[in-house]
């Protein structure tokens, strides 16, 4: 799925975007100079273009018509943009924005109200911008080691590489510990019918979540555990949907597991691998910005041919 580049078009949609899943004020008795909406919409934007805080109020400055597609009358401040990510970048309102652009997703045709095909996978990010392997090879940059890296596990949905939930943690760590959590925060969002899981799902336990608890196919290869025996013969296979993988494995449908790590290349190469936030909660906000940032920059493509030939859906406001 190709993804849109338009600043501005980015900008009008997650203005819009950010109206429906946020109130304009936070309190009663609010200064009143920006906008709940507009604050979100500023932060998206930073990701969008790649820009620390005070990048994003020099570029909101010298841009006139950026400032008039989110309807600012000022610029507002890099320290009220560090202040309002803090805010409308914590888990909940977060999940408002990606509820509330899944929506316009679904009024676009863009997404079913029940997906067909998710994938489910995991990858690192770079905590810095020296590279792992860079800091590895290169002595003069030992005292950098990374030990730990913000891990980021999602879903997505195979057919348009929108992601549809995640979970923000530390790594390394195995896949299987985030697995019952980013199905649920995924599962909230919107329901699907089968998942697509490599080999650091596959467990019994996973298996019955998705089959027993939520009517989901679950479709992961079934692994060989343990030290191999002496006669040579492979170790018995133990659970009921183990047994099932290990017999009837659908290698078809399977081979659409990849589309998981396109997206994760697309994350990476549209809004960058490496964080600039040095905090771990910084990071865990920053992170939820370019994943909504990268559900938009999707949606937009579908947003401008609609706009082009005229849908009620996404033209009314």
């Amino acid at each position: 799925m190709k993804t849109s580049k338009s600043t501005l078009t980015v900008a009008r949609l997650a203005l819009r975007a950010a109206r429906d899943a946020l109130p304009d004020y936070a309190h009663c008795k609010s200064p009143r100079k920006f906008t709940q909406p507009q604050l979100l919409a500023c932060l998206i934007l930073k990701e969008h273009l790649r820009l620390d805080y005070r990048g994003m109020h020099v570029r909101l400055a010298e841009w006139s018509d950026l400032r008039n597609v989110l309807g600012l009358q000022r610029v507002p401040h890099f320290t009220t943009l560090c202040a309002a990510s803090q805010r409308l970048l914590r888990k909940p309102a977060a999940d408002n924005m990606l509820a509330s652009i899944l929506a316009l997703c679904r009024r676009g045709k863009l997404l079913r109200p029940r997906t067909k095909m998710a994938a489910i996978d995991s990858t690192g990010l770079e905590s810095r911008h020296v590279s792992d392997y860079f800091t590895r090879r290169c002595g003069r940059h030992k005292a950098h080691r990374k030990r730990r890296y913000p891990k980021l596990s999602a879903v997505c949905d195979t057919a348009n590489h929108l992601i549809l939930g995640a979970v923000i943690d530390r790594g390394p760590k195995l896949d299987h510990a985030e697995d019952e959590q980013t199905l649920c925060e995924a599962w909230r969002q919107q329901p699907f019918a089968t998942l697509l899981a490599d080999a650091g799902y596959e467990c019994e336990r996973f298996h019955s979540v998705c089959r027993d608890d939520l009517g989901i196919r679950s479709i992961i290869p079934t692994t060989q555990r343990g030290r191999p025996r002496r006669d040579g013969k492979p170790r018995p296979v133990n659970g009921h949907y183990r047994k099932l993988m290990q017999r009837h494995f659908p290698k078809t449908t399977y081979g659409q597991r990849w589309q998981i790590e396109c997206v994760f290349s697309m994350l990476k190469r549209n809004t960058g691998s490496s964080l600039r936030a040095r905090r771990y909660h910084s990071q865990t906000r920053e992170i939820r910005a370019r994943i909504l940032t990268h559900n938009l920059m999707i949606l937009l493509r579908i947003w401008m041919f609609y706009t082009e030939h005229g849908c009620p859906y996404l033209s009314s406001r």
